[in-house]
């Protein structure tokens, strides 16, 4: 078996640390302009949007799709400790599919004509939903297991 290397596991835990700080980061960016759209979606007034604030949306949500895939090939990279392999590889599975839903949902919004693929859309939120908590509980065994 191979031995514990404690000097891994810290360049690993710091990694997804800074991984999760990027992703909250991004989150909270995003957030104001996932709001004003969502609000607008609600009201049904998404045309109403000024185009430039649509263009803006569109582009931060391109912005947010940007770092979360840098994260995942990030955690695709990185050198998980052999106790914690199993749950890494299970951690960075779902944070690229984290990613492939938040694509989703920049792919949902069609600037040249100002709509939003309500399917397409619905289907990110859910997907994002189920893989933020996901990667939560794989985050949160990895943490107790990397203690020991």
């Amino acid at each position: 078996m191979a031995k514990f290397n404690p000097k891994q596991a810290q360049v690993y835990v710091q990694t997804l640390q800074e991984v999760l700080t990027i992703t909250q980061d991004t989150a909270d960016r995003v957030a104001p302009f996932f709001t004003k759209l969502d609000d607008a979606k609600e009201a049904n007034a998404v045309a109403d949007i000024p185009a430039a604030e649509f263009a803006e949306i569109k582009a931060e949500f391109e912005d947010a799709v940007a770092a979360y895939q840098k994260n995942a090939q990030i955690l695709n990279a990185v050198q998980a400790p052999v106790r914690l392999l199993g749950l890494h590889k299970s951690l960075a599975k779902n944070y690229s599919a984290y990613a492939g839903a938040t694509n989703m949902m920049s792919e949902a919004l069609n600037v040249a004509d100002q709509t939003v693929d309500d399917v397409l859309y619905v289907k990110s939120e859910e997907d994002q939903e189920l893989y933020l908590g996901k990667i939560q509980a794989n985050v949160s065994k990895i943490m107790m297991g990397a203690g020991r």
